[in-house]
């Protein structure tokens, strides 16, 4: 007895798959958030870039503060872009920590490089206070090219501009601390 139904049992679908308007809205779904995802993405690369490079660079300074007072002699960060010398480039080129026996900004044969640092690609580190040279004294004190000198602070700034950057202060301790401001409450400006 057929009555000539030749029907699927109820529940169960005979086409499986995707229409081309169902892949063609799955695809332009996905194109939508990625549109939306790789910006933000781009952000978070750049952040992170610069927390790097401030932390890589208030390391050398801790590092440095902590040899001038375990040895008792002045310690010197300042820009280096062959992580061998002291050279007149900007901050972002490279630095060296080495223990200055004689003050007097040079690595001397009897003086070592205790660290040394690549330079830090998409950022620009800037300081009036020290501009070529930081140096820590035995007793934990930063010192600057004048000699009344004992703060400072760097301005870190990268392609977003002025609305991102970060200003690593050098306290009257020696200590580095980082801000959003300058440290007389200022915005800091990316030039």
């Amino acid at each position: 007895m057929n009555n000539g139904d030749n029907k699927a049992p109820a529940g169960r679908n005979s086409s499986r798959g995707f229409t081309l308007v169902e892949l063609m809205i799955a695809i332009a779904l996905t194109g939508l958030l990625l549109s939306m995802a790789v910006p933000a993405l781009d952000q978070f690369t750049t952040s992170a870039r610069q927390t790097s490079g401030i932390n890589d660079f208030v390391a050398s300074m801790h590092m440095a503060r902590s040899t001038a007072v375990t040895t008792n002699f002045r310690t010197t960060i300042c820009p280096s872009s062959n992580g061998v010398a002291c050279e007149a480039v900007a901050w972002d080129q490279g630095w060296i920590v080495f223990a200055d026996r004689d003050s007097d900004q040079v690595v001397d044969n009897d003086e070592t490089v205790i660290s040394s640092a690549e330079a830090v690609r998409g950022l620009d580190i800037q300081s009036a206070e020290f501009g070529q040279f930081l140096m820590y004294r035995p007793n934990g004190r930063a010192m600057t090219a004048s000699a009344a000198g004992n703060a400072g602070q760097f301005t870190v700034c990268d392609a977003r501009g002025s609305d991102h950057a970060k200003v690593v202060i050098v306290d009257l301790s020696g200590r580095p601390r980082l801000s959003r401001y300058l440290a007389d409450g200022s915005d800091p400006s990316c030039g």
